[in-house]
Formats: C-alpha cells, structure tokens, sequence
C-alpha cells in the first residue's frame, strides 16, 4: 500500500486507497498539475507483465464514452505500473445494494442499457477490450441523474488475446472459464465455503425487524448435468463472452438482492424468484448466465441489441408474430362472440394481477421500512385482494402489528390466520413465508412473556425454515427463559454454523446470562452489544432487556435504567422511540409507587400522553393514560378515555374496567343516602364477562372490583336486588 502524502510521477499526490480491484489497487490522489481529484490504479504485478508497450496504454487513452471514466495517463514510477483514470462521483452499487437490498425492474432497466452500450463500445475495438471484473462494486451511480459509469476495466485484458485466466476472481460474478482448472475451482469453492458470505433480502421476502425470519430465499436450480460437466467450461479463454456473464450475474444480484451462488451448479434462476419481471428481461438475464459461453451473448453489441428490442423476448409476443396470419383470418368472427376481448382480458388481468400484487408487497414493505404503518397496511390490503391466501402478504401483515408494538393484536391474528387459511404452498419461497408467520408468533408471545408458547411457535417455525440463523437466536432465547438453558446453547450454536452475525450472538448470549442469572456477564455483554452495533432494532432489544435487568435488581439500579431510557429515547425516532417511551413510563411508575412520588405519576402520565399524540392508540397506551387521569385526579380526562376504550376496543374489558373505577369514586364522594351503584353494577357485569372470555394472566384490578361489587350486593345496594 501507498501511504497519504506520497507524491507519483512528479504530480500525482496519494489522498487515500478506495478499494482493491481486478488487476490492482485503487486510489483517490490530487492532480498537482490539473488541480482536481483523479483515480490511480497501481497494476498488480501479475497483470504489469503483461503490457507490452506505452502504445497499448495511448490506444486506451483514446477511448471516450459516456459511461466509462477517461484514461488519463499511463506512467511508471519505481519500478511499477500505474493508470490514471476520472474520478467519478458517485456511489457504487455495492453500496447502494447494502442501503437498499435491491432494485426494481424499471431502475435495473435504465442501467442495464447504458452499461450494455458501454461494453459494445469496449468490445467493438479493433482489439476488443474486456473488463474482466464486472460487478456491483465497479459501477458507480449518480444518484441525482441516474447515470452509471463502468468502472476498473482491466488493461491487461485489452491486447492480448487467447490469454487463458486472469489472476483475481470475484465470487458469483466471475465465469466458469475464469478458474484455470478444475483443482482452482474447487479449492476456491472449498475456501469460501469454509466461511460462508452473507447475503441480503431477496424481493420475493419481507423485510426483517429485530431478525424475524422473512427470508424468502428459493431453492429451485437449473436442472444441471453431473458437476463433472462443468469440467470443459473451466480453462477457457477469457473474452468478450466472459464479461456477458458477469453482467449477467450482476444484473440479478441488482434485482433479487441475492449474489448468485458461488457453486455454478447450485444457482437459482432468476425465474424462480417471485418478483415482477418482464419475461424479456428474465430470458437476457438467463441466457447471460449460460455456463456455456457459447449459449451466451457473445459480445456487447449483440447484448445492446438485446436490450433495444427487449419487449420482443416476451413470449406473447413471439406468439403473436407467429400466429399474426392466423390471427389476421378469424380475429373478426371472434370479436363478433365478445370472445377475443374476454379471453384477453382474463390473461391481462391474471398476469397484471400478480405483478400488481408483488408491486403492492414490495412498496409495503419499503413503507413499513420508512415507519408509514398506516400507507403500508392500506397497500397489503389491496394486495390480499388481489390474490387470496398468499401467506407472504399476513407476514407482513403480522410484522406491522408486531413493529408497532401491538403483541395481542399480532397473536390473535395469527391465530386466526394459521386456523382458518389454506395457503398457497408452491415451493420453498412459500414455505419460508408460512415458516415466518409462525416465527413472528413465537416473538409477539415472547414479547408477552407467554416463553412456553414462544417456544412451541418458534419450533413450528423451524419445520419451514430451518436454515434462518434468526430464527435459532430468538429460538434460543425463548428456550432460555424457558430455563433450558443446554438447549439454548445448542440453538444458539446452530445460529452461529449458519453465520449469525456477532452482534446476534453477544445479544442471545446476554439472554442465556441474564437467565442464568449471571447478570455481571449479561450486563457487559449486552452493554458491549448496544457500543458497537449498527443494527438499531437489535440495539433497542438489548436496550429493553438491560432495562429489564435493572429493574429487577432492585430499587438501586432503578435510577440507572431510568437515566438510560431518558437518555436513549431522546436520541431515538420512530417505533423505536415509542417502545423506550413507554417502557421509561413504566420505570416511572414503579419509582412513583415505591418512593410514594407523585411527580413520577405525573411523568409516567405525560410519556402515555405523549405517545399518544404520537399516534400510539394501542389499548396498553390508552388504558394507562385512564388509569392515571383516575389516579391524578382527572376524573373528566378519564371519562373521555374510558369511552374511547369502548369506541376503540369494544371487545375487551378494560374500558368497562375504568368506568366501574370511575362510577365507584363517583359514589363514594357522595353522602350514603345519595349513593347508587346500580351503573357500577352494569360497568362489572359487562367488564367481567369480557375479562373470563380473553384471560390470560391475573388482573389484580378485577379481584378488586369483584369483591367491592360482592360486598355492595351483600349490602343491598343494587335497586334491582333489594326487594
């Protein structure tokens, strides 16, 4: 490496590296000469001994096109070789993909004809020029004009012919015949596979929170020849071809979010992946990723072409070229009958109606990403209408109500899914969905401290996905608190063989902690976790479980929770923000009850309030905020929010439950011969009736009522009762 500061060939001042490409390292220096920033490539040696002269390099400074950087000089300093080439602007697709997981068609598109015309370009040279390392990385985009620019094309490549492997491959981008023999090929594959990659969310899925299982990766491959086939492909020359599948490659990686597999015998076609894609777009994309270069594209001008005529690759439309004389004799009996429309109709409507509904799921899922809950259920609704019993559009659905905190709503729903739905179970991408389902389940009954049940949905879960390192984290620590802690481990360890990420592992880890009551262990390993880690959901779990510990220490560590949640919450935004407001109310409240403080009353009350007007409306939110309007003396705040309850939650008991509340301190204001109980009456019936139809835990509060309402009967109090 080069350190900042030196200065190459009398005028090229190093600022800094900025990666390592095919053939060399990539620098950012300072044009002493030009006063502005360029890109140096220093060329590694391998591919230094193979340039032949200085005329070679002017041919590539020759070459102008507006989707490639201009080489701007070619030197050599201290015995080795260097390019200068623009700096372009921009951000890498690599980059963009890790923001945003994927793309859509009509974005892929727009890039995928300009990097096509810019190959044309580099293979219609007189010598052909081959980029050799096409990838998501060399491609930088302007995100304010939508242009992109290839990038690091290979100079060793562009002269010599019949050269039979390069000396850098990129996993999943490069092509069979860049491995020189099969020994390399499997090596590589066995190096790789020894420390498995990550990769991100395809389209087909749903988003992850907090690691939910939304996986939705399809297992379907081609139908292959034994891998000793593949044999003939390794050790071909490089070419043209050779770019044509690296293109390919990354154009899928751009549209699935996925990486194509590194073994080429275990790669999924683009065509499994359900995401709306013209079939012209999945027949380039396919025929790119040929094994055989000769079923390839064999240069860029006839992929650009490809690309110009792209709606003629649909099937329909071939069919309707190849019928069109048929069509031309009988087409005006049949509009005679209604039947030429009818029967378009219906294909339209069939194949608009499924590209619609993965466009309603991808823009919810980008919605519910943004935190607009509300535009995004409106968007899973159209699409559930669309097309029914699809179990990828309730685990959104599910996920929503479980990011919002809503872990009643979430369990009663699922419920209901998973009781009366027949899904449509098509393949491993639909299995996964169902798998998720239950995978939410099991995390909205951990989050009500129901482990046993979390424990048995997260288990249903595995049975579909059984390759979700999430799924074992949240799986261990539902076994955890179980006080399974063996078991635990061994999930957990089972996360970690299916590359759970470090931050997952401490997190768990503080989990089994913290249930073995080690809480020294579990306070540094979750404090570590919460430093260090950019996932901010996992951040926030940790957070509340930190929390959760404190609390339960005892009265010292109260404090300390409190100026943490205080703290957090105020640097937080979103759903995440509500979560630590609420769970700082809560710290408030038991502060309040213990020190006997009024002010934390008060300050508990004002977080529910805020939350609130934040558009917080679960029934917890609300029910708190009657409880303490009772409690501070707020008894016309109260009312208001009692009846809310009833307007909002008319099915549960709560509201009933703030109104017996509030008839009895209205009664016992009054002198006993004004007293009358008869509405405190009606408000317990109807809140008891509900309370034994949805029990599911004590509630302190409705032992009370009963017994206030045994002892006004047993006095005679109910007009109704007294005769």
């Amino acid at each position: 490496m080069i350190n900042k500061g030196v200065r190459l060939n009398h005028r090229y001042v190093i600022d800094r590296a900025v990666g390592e490409g095919g053939g060399g390292v990539v620098y950012r220096a300072f044009d002493s000469n030009l006063q502005n920033y360029v890109v140096v490539k220093q060329i590694k040696e391998s591919a230094a001994s193979l340039l032949e002269s200085r005329a070679e390099a002017d041919i590539l400074k020759g070459l102008k096109h507006e989707n490639l950087p201009k080489v701007l000089d070619f030197f050599e300093d201290h015995g080795k070789i260097f390019t200068v080439i623009d700096f372009i602007e921009g951000t890498s697709l690599a980059e963009a993909l890790k923001r945003r997981g994927w793309f859509s068609q009509k974005e892929v598109l727009f890039w995928a004809r300009q990097l096509s015309r810019a190959l044309a370009y580099l293979h219609s040279q007189r010598e052909p020029i081959i980029h050799s390392d096409i990838k998501p990385g060399n491609i930088m985009w302007n995100e304010r004009t939508g242009a992109v620019c290839l990038i690091d094309f290979n100079i060793s490549l562009a002269f010599h012919k019949g050269q039979k492997s390069v000396t850098w491959l990129s996993g999943g981008y490069s092509p069979p015949e860049q491995f020189r023999n099969m020994e390399q090929y499997c090596g590589y594959l066995e190096k790789i596979l020894a420390g498995p990659t990550r990769h991100s969310q395809a389209p087909g899925g749903s988003g992850q929170a907090s690691g939910i299982g939304m996986t939705g990766t399809p297992t379907k491959i081609f139908n292959r020849q034994a891998f000793a086939n593949l044999e003939p492909m390794i050790n071909n020359r490089i070419d043209e071809r050779s770019d044509i599948y690296s293109f390919g490659a990354t154009l899928y990686h751009l549209l699935t979010g996925r990486k194509p597999d590194i073994n080429f015998l275990n790669i999924v076609p683009i065509s499994a992946y359900s995401i709306p894609l013209s079939e012209g777009l999945v027949h380039i994309i396919e025929k790119c990723m040929e094994l055989s270069p000769e079923r390839r594209y064999q240069n860029g001008m006839e992929l650009s072409q490809a690309f110009e005529h792209i709606y003629e690759l649909d099937s329909e439309y071939r069919r309707f070229w190849k019928k069109r004389f048929w069509g031309n004799v009988i087409s005006s009996a049949m509009i005679a009958g209604g039947l030429l429309l009818a029967g378009a109709g219906v294909w339209v409507k069939g194949r608009e109606g499924q590209i619609q509904y993965q466009a309603y799921m991808q823009e919810a899922e980008q919605l519910l990403e943004d935190g607009e809950e509300e535009k995004a259920l409106e968007l899973i609704g159209k699409a559930k209408n669309l097309v029914k019993n699809r179990a990828d559009a309730d685990a959104l659905e599910l996920l929503l109500l479980y990011q919002k905190g809503e872990y009643d709503s979430c369990i009663r729903q699922g419920l209901g899914m998973l009781g009366e739905k027949q899904y449509q179970i098509k393949g491993t991408d639909d299995r996964q969905k169902l798998g998720s389902i239950y995978h939410i389940m099991g995390n909205a009954f951990l989050e009500q401290d129901q482990e046993e049940e979390a424990v048995y949905y997260l288990e249903e879960a595995l049975e579909y996905e059984e390759e979700n390192p999430h799924l074992f984290r949240d799986y261990a620590i539902a076994l955890a608190r179980c006080g399974r802690i063996d078991t635990a481990k061994e999930a957990l360890e089972q996360a970690g063989s299916l590359d759970l990420d470090a931050d997952s592992i401490t997190f768990a880890s503080g989990e089994i902690s913290y249930a073995q009551r080690d809480y020294l262990s579990a306070q540094k390993q979750l404090s570590e976790m919460i430093e260090r880690t950019q996932d901010t959901q996992l951040r926030e779990r940790a957070i509340l479980l930190l929390n959760q510990m404190y609390v339960q220490c005892g009265p010292e560590y109260l404090n300390t929770a409190i100026h943490m949640l205080e703290n957090e919450s105020s640097k937080s935004e979103g759903n995440s923000k509500k979560r630590l407001m609420e769970a700082l109310a809560e710290d408030y409240l038991i502060r309040g009850k213990e020190a006997g403080s009024e002010e934390d009353r008060v300050r508990a009350l004002n977080q529910y309030i805020a939350l609130y007007n934040m558009g917080d409306r679960t029934l917890r939110v609300m029910g708190n905020i009657g409880i303490l309007y009772r409690e501070t003396g707020k008894i016309q705040e109260a009312q208001t929010m009692a009846e809310l309850l009833l307007e909002q939650y008319p099915k549960d008991y709560q509201g009933h439950k703030l109104l017996a509340f509030l008839e009895l301190d209205k009664q016992q204001k009054k002198e006993n011969s004004q007293r009358n109980y008869d509405n405190f009456r009606i408000c317990y019936e109807n809140a008891k009736k509900l309370y034994e139809k949805q029990k599911q835990q004590e509630d302190e509060e409705m032992e009370l009522l009963r017994q206030m309402y045994e002892d006004l009967a047993a006095g005679g109090w109910y007009e109704g009762l007294r005769e």
